[in-house]
């Protein structure tokens, strides 16, 4: 009972009486007590009735100044206090206890960020508004062959386009550069994007070696396109070859031709002619498909665009009782990009979705026009026509490829490379039987 606050504090005030009341009484003659020594440990008592009182506050200070300092490996003690100060300093423990648990915890996520930044094969810069490098992981050092960057001027030392190229890519973009790094070249996809941390604002950049990947789908590109190109090829080269060596075979054996082997030679000469027309066709095409013009950016208005593309359809639209919708936001959508070449994909998507109603009764295109909330523009072109079967998906944009007797095969080609002039995509969700939606963006 006597280590409580209270008793402690009634005690040093009853001592703090007697000493009052005594230095009176000696003051007085009644006792025998010097006045000046009865004075001093008045004031004596006075202190240490102050101090003890404010022994609560002094360990309050004591403890927000750990936290100031982030000390969390102190402990307070209500030894002699009582049980109200025992709760008081169970909870500063408390306290200090949950700080550990945090920074524990924070700590432990950092080191698995840490572990998962470098562990991974991409490579990682981040660095701040002065351009200084604040991250830089082991992937990154690799593909460099770098083993640290002070500052985004350090990619000079591995390439003066790769500085440029980091500095004005936009948050959010996407592009691929091509490096020459220890005289190899490198396709490198590099992505940024923009966070603030602390209140100071950096840049994330990631940088993706993806060579190899892109020479396996070169590779297979390539593979598909003499496949078609063989193809389309032998298929006038061989009646021609044929009917030449027929043609050898019939002037050979007759010094004078009759009427029946001159007919036989007018009827072989016409079909090599036809063949030969097709064959130039065909190389008039693919001169067309690798002549597109550079796109001449002016502000377009989506609407518009949709507007003059449901028009030139509009005879074949009512001819062939197609129920088509166009849906577009009650705002306005402007975006910059080349109203003729985006027309042209909007007509080979449009023309395409109605090929593939032909012979359904039930014949459905609904248009959509959408912008989204990073600025982005899409054109979504849905029909419900029979659909594209899984193994012709990664076909339909080959050039040349076709599943119609009259197609030339290069619409959605021509249609993909239209939009990536834009740095936009051209991509297709279809389900066989349900029906096809290509959707363009820019």
């Amino acid at each position: 009972m006597l280590y409580r606050f209270r008793v402690n504090v009634v005690i040093r005030i009853v001592i703090l009486v007697l000493l009052l009341a005594g230095g009176v009484a000696s003051y007085d003659g009644t006792i025998d007590l010097p006045v000046v020594l009865a004075f001093l440990l008045t004031i004596v008592m006075v202190f240490n009735l102050f101090y003890y009182v404010d022994q609560t506050n002094r360990d309050l200070v004591n403890f927000l100044t750990s936290i100031k300092f982030n000390d969390y490996t102190t402990t307070s003690s209500a030894a002699h206090r009582g049980r109200s100060f025992g709760q008081l300093y169970d909870g500063f423990n408390l306290i200090n206890r949950k700080f550990q648990e945090v920074r524990a915890e924070k700590e432990a996520n950092h080191q698995f960020l840490q572990t998962v930044v470098e562990h991974i094969n991409i490579g990682l810069l981040c660095y701040d508004e002065d351009e200084e490098i604040v991250l830089m992981n082991k992937a990154l050092q690799g593909l460099l062959h770098k083993s640290y960057l002070i500052n985004l001027e350090g990619l000079r030392t591995v390439d003066e386009k790769l500085f440029a190229t980091v500095r004005d890519l936009p948050s959010g973009e996407r592009t691929l550069t091509k490096l020459i790094i220890d005289n190899k070249l490198l396709q490198v996809a590099i992505q940024s994007t923009e966070l603030v941390l602390n209140k100071s604002r950096l840049k994330l950049v990631s940088f993706q070696n993806i060579q190899s990947e892109l020479e396996g789908q070169e590779l297979m590109a390539w593979q598909k396109l003499i496949r078609i190109l063989t193809h389309e090829i032998m298929n006038s080269v061989a009646p021609i070859a044929s009917l030449s060596s027929t043609l050898k075979d019939i002037i050979g054996e007759k010094s004078e031709l009759d009427q029946d082997a001159l007919k036989m030679v007018r009827h072989s000469l016409g079909v090599i002619q036809k063949r030969s027309q097709g064959l130039m066709a065909f190389t008039d095409t693919y001169r067309e498909l690798t002549r597109i013009p550079p796109p001449k950016f002016q502000l377009v208005d989506g609407k518009e665009l949709l507007e003059e593309a449901e028009t030139l359809f509009r005879a074949r639209i009512e001819a062939e009782n197609i129920n088509f919708q166009l849906h577009t936001p009650p705002s306005e959508v402007q975006f910059q990009g080349d109203p003729n070449l985006l027309e042209q994909v909007l007509i080979n998507l449009i023309k395409n979705a109605m090929d593939a109603l032909e012979g359904q009764a039930d014949k459905v295109i609904n248009v959509h026009l959408q912008k989204s909330t990073n600025g982005k523009v899409s054109f979504q072109v849905a029909d419900n026509g029979p659909g594209i079967p899984a193994e012709k998906l990664d076909q339909i944009f080959i050039p040349f490829y076709t599943t119609k007797e009259t197609g030339s095969g290069i619409g959605l080609s021509l249609s993909r490379q239209i939009m990536r002039l834009h740095k936009g995509s051209l991509e297709v969700q279809t389900v066989d039987g349900q029906g096809s939606i290509f959707t363009m963006t820019i």
